[in-house]
């Protein structure tokens, strides 16, 4: 199953990290070639995102669940594919339901922002699955740098939830506030 997980991660992976080169491009440019490539995000990320499911449930595949959730760094992959699909299908919802207009609006920050985060959680998760299956990246340098060993269990604190919590209504009452 593991060649099958491979081929199904990086497509996906792929697209999805083109439409976040997109949508950092579209916020800092309103060149002709840019809008253009804009009228491909949508179908970029909801195929990227398809894909990711895809890519996600032959992860499970892989391994028994007991090894996956006695292994830290399975425990991590886990939890940072899911996050990081959350997180690409908000960015998906609101370019969709924004359309292009979202570029002329409130919205321009959050769904750059977001995009960020979705693009660092998927970027995470790629780095512990080479690490899972023997090919390490050294994209771990850069978290090893931040504080976080990719061989320990990632632990979120208290505080950190709760941000994220107002965060995520933040950007709800904005987008409600936006659209009136």
């Amino acid at each position: 199953m593991a060649p099958y997980h491979h081929i199904m991660a990086h497509f996906p992976m792929g697209l999805l990290f083109l439409g976040f080169w997109i949508i950092v491009a579209r916020a800092v440019s309103d060149a002709q070639l840019v809008r253009r490539l804009d009228h491909v995000l949508p179908a970029l990320l909801v195929i990227g995102l398809l894909g990711a499911v895809g890519t996600f449930i032959t992860g499970l595949m892989i391994w028994p669940q007991d090894a996956i959730t006695a292994s830290p760094m399975a425990r991590n992959k886990l939890l940072f594919s899911a996050w990081a699909m959350a997180a690409w299908a908000v960015v998906a919802l609101v370019r969709l339901r924004g359309g292009e207009e979202v570029w002329n609006t409130a919205l321009r920050g959050p769904l750059v922002v977001l995009t960020l985060i979705a693009g660092g959680m998927l970027a995470i998760t790629g780095t512990l699955g080479g690490y899972l299956l023997g090919s390490p990246s050294d994209f771990s340098i850069v978290l090893r740098l931040v504080g976080w060993d990719v061989y320990s269990t990632f632990y979120s604190p208290t505080w950190a939830i709760g941000v994220a919590g107002i965060v995520a209504v933040a950007i709800a009452l904005l987008g409600r506030t936006a659209k009136r």
